[in-house]
Formats: structure tokens, sequence, C-alpha cells
């Protein structure tokens, strides 16, 4: 391991601060400069840490070696720490993570196409990236999990909440399978908007690939698409015999070259 010039505990406290990633992690590692911080919210974050570390969660620091370096490459987007449940070996460099995304509120056939391409892309060896959100997120973890594959939940909210609820028996399953649940947001944080578009952009960041199953113009799934295509990474869209409001993301993003075609 690489000398911590922060705890965990030390950045938990500048994040309760209002401190932004970029922030933290070009500090000079000088408590002076958050002191304020540190006193205000050492406690909680403690007592946070502790109660992570009782429930299983492992905590990874941007200064760690182990911390996924497809993350360390985003620069001021990379979060300074994340908290992971389940497999972390899923963290280690490969060329084999393709995230499949979708809207919640997608067509059958959206849906469908989300569990195939999660299917098809796990019975390839790959390791499949999603959102745990209702719709293509879910069937896609689904389809990875009928293959036998190894799937990544990345999340909006602290480990002990499951957003949505109704997603708690797919969370189990998949760490029952050897998979990994992911976020940046410590133990009792709630998913929001924001944190959602902020989760959105871990998934892109964290595969080699992003592949569209389907969404509507106006779509969390089109921030994903957006930060795919500025962390440079292979950008793919489902296409569809007919186009609707309910798949307009994917006929825009086709009509102006922005992700090929699968």
């Amino acid at each position: 391991m690489k000398q911590q010039f922060l705890s965990k505990e030390d950045i938990l406290c500048m994040q309760y601060a209002g401190m932004r990633a970029h922030q933290i992690m070009h500090s000079k590692f000088e408590k002076e400069e958050y002191a304020e911080a540190f006193e205000t919210y050492i406690d909680k974050a403690e007592s946070i840490m502790e109660i992570q570390h009782e429930y299983g969660v492992v905590t990874l620091t941007f200064q760690d070696e182990d911390f996924p370096c497809s993350l360390t490459k985003i620069g001021d987007d990379c979060p300074p720490m994340i908290h992971c449940l389940g497999d972390l070996s899923l963290l280690a460099p490969t060329d084999k993570r393709i995230a499949v995304i979708g809207a919640r509120a997608a067509s059958p056939a959206g849906n469908r196409k989300a569990y195939e391409l999660g299917r098809k892309f796990a019975e390839e060896g790959n390791i499949i990236v999603s959102g745990l959100a209702l719709g293509c997120d879910k069937a896609a973890h689904e389809g990875c999990l009928y293959a036998g594959g190894k799937t990544i939940a990345i999340v909006a909210s602290g480990l002990n909440i499951v957003h949505p609820k109704e997603n708690e028996p797919l969370q189990q399953h998949i760490l029952e399978n050897g998979g990994l649940i992911l976020s940046e947001q410590p133990f009792g944080m709630k998913a929001n908007p924001t944190r959602l578009v902020a989760r959105n952009r871990l998934q892109a960041a964290l595969s080699d690939a992003v592949v569209l199953a389907e969404c509507p113009e106006q779509s969390g799934s089109m921030h994903t698409m957006r930060f795919a295509r500025k962390y440079r990474k292979q950008c793919f869209v489902a296409s569809y015999p007919q186009y609707s409001y309910i798949n307009a993301g994917n006929e825009l993003l086709l009509s102006q070259n922005l992700a090929k075609p699968i």
C-alpha cells in the first residue's frame, strides 16, 4: 500500500464539509487546511467507518494501490473513495468490463434487449456493469446472472440502503453469485437526482465499453453515454426497426453518429 496521507475518516470529514473530490485529492495533506471540518465531523466519520467495517464494507481511497485505475484515469471526476460489498477482484485492471444501461421505464422490447445483452456479454467472459435500477439495469444484471457471469452494480446511495427497495432480492443474488455492489456514498446517504447522475459517470468510467439498450432523449442513460464519450470509451446503442418516444435516445445517438449500432 502507498503511504496514507489522508485516512478514510479524514476524507469522509472533508466530504461531509462539502469539499469537492478534486479539492480533496489535490490537498497538500495538511490538516490545518481542513481543521474546522475535522473537528466538526470526526466523530461521525469514525462511527460511519466502524459501522461499515462491521457490515463487511471495504473502503478504498484514491491513495490505495488497489484503487481502480480506470477511476483515477478520469482525473478530477474521480471519487476520492469508494465503498464496496462483494468480490473486489472484479475491480482489477481488465478490458472485459461492459456497462449495459437503459431506462427504468423501458418497454418490454427494451428490457428484453438489456437482458439479452447482459447474457451475451457474460457468456463471452465479460463483467457486466449496471446501476441496479428497475427496467434495463435490472434486466442486464439478471441476464448476466442467468449466464453464470459476474456483475457489478454501481449505486447512488450508501450500501446500507437498497435503491430501489424492490431490487433488494436482486442485490442479494448478485452478492451470492460473486458479484460486487459499489458506491461512492457512505452509509446513510440516500439516492437523489444529483447522486444518480454522479453514479452514471462511475458506470462509464469503470467500463471499457458502454451499451445502451433503450431510453428516451431525456434520460439518465443519456448522461452515462455523454460520460462515456468524455472518457473515450467505446459507445454502442441497440437499434430498433421503429422508433418512438421510448427509444428516441437510441435514434438520436445513431443519427448523430455518437455511438455504433449493436
